[in-house]
């Protein structure tokens, strides 16, 4: 009579563990947890400033925001330091209407990441 051998689950469950363990760096970004304004937020009146916080340190490497009248300037954009949060200041006040965020980065581990939001000014 042959025994059953346990071994190939006890080593498949091995494999699986040593992946999870090696992909969970992988997997482990910066994420977004604030942006100002609020992410599809309605604003009485043109933000004093525009600007996202992450859960860990991020490179921002391109911040861009566009209204109604097209690209809007802004002051403040820092250059290339590691930092938890980065804000800008619209040179001038916004006009009503719809904008859109986006911006992209480095995370501290050196992958590159982008997202965006909106908010709206009423009129």
């Amino acid at each position: 009579m042959h025994k059953k051998t346990t071994a190939f689950p006890i080593i498949h469950a091995t494999l699986a563990s040593l992946l999870m363990a090696v992909a969970m760096p992988v997997l482990a970004h910066e994420d977004i947890i604030n942006t100002l304004p609020g992410d599809g937020a309605t604003l009485q009146n043109s933000p004093e400033k525009i600007g996202v916080e992450f859960d860990g340190v991020m490179r921002i490497t391109q911040f861009e925001v566009t209204g109604p009248d097209g690209s809007v300037r802004l002051d403040n954009q820092s250059g290339s330091e590691l930092s938890e949060r980065y804000f800008v200041k619209p040179e001038e006040a916004l006009s009503s209407g719809d904008y859109q965020v986006n911006w992209r980065g480095l995370s501290d581990d050196g992958h590159m990441m982008s997202d965006g939001f909106t908010f709206s000014i009423e009129p």
